[in-house]
């Protein structure tokens, strides 16, 4: 795994290695920038990897679920993820307090953006597949001088992997004989 170099953002992609595996990395071409692994085939534990950091995410509740995002090994929450009730958008909380939203920016949900109270996209991510999940990510001008960059572009993919496949299992199938 190699640094984010924040100069050389052009070209992210979050891919699925294994259509059934429950892993993705982010990459620049080659070279692998972070890792998402959920650690059970069902649950929501997950855990995400960078060369500058290493968190545990997870999601609770039913009606009203919170992801909550921790240094991996640490107790105290250091962001909040609250859907809205129509899951196309929520709120994300830092532990500094910033809020920020994460919402699709279309009916289909395909695209979503990472936007900061100001409404400047920081994160936008365009969804590439429906056997293999996978995104192509791109970097706002706002967010390359964010300390906090690696961990947003873990949680945000993360919650968007729950968001995929909970829109997956609630999709009704149309039998035709």
């Amino acid at each position: 795994m190699i640094l984010i170099q924040r100069n050389q953002l052009a070209g992210l992609e979050w891919r699925q290695p294994g259509a059934f595996a429950r892993t993705f990395e982010l990459r620049a071409g080659d070279s692998l920038l972070a890792r998402l692994e959920f650690k059970k085939t069902l649950g929501t534990l997950a855990e995400a990897e960078t060369a500058q950091g290493k968190w545990s995410f997870k999601r609770t509740g039913f009606l009203s679920p919170v992801v909550s995002a921790r240094v991996r090994g640490e107790e105290a929450d250091i962001a909040i993820y609250r859907p809205s009730f129509s899951g196309q958008k929520g709120a994300l909380r830092l532990a500094g307090g910033e809020a920020l939203e994460l919402h699709a920016l279309g009916f289909w949900g395909s695209e979503w953006a990472l936007t900061g109270a100001g409404g400047e996209h920081l994160l936008r991510f365009h969804n590439k597949g429906l056997v293999h999940h996978g995104a192509d990510v791109e970097v706002g001008e706002a967010a390359r001088g964010r300390q906090d960059l690696e961990l947003l572009l873990t949680l945000a993919w993360y919650i968007l992997v729950l968001h995929m496949e909970d829109s997956t299992v609630m999709t009704p199938v149309v039998m035709t004989s």
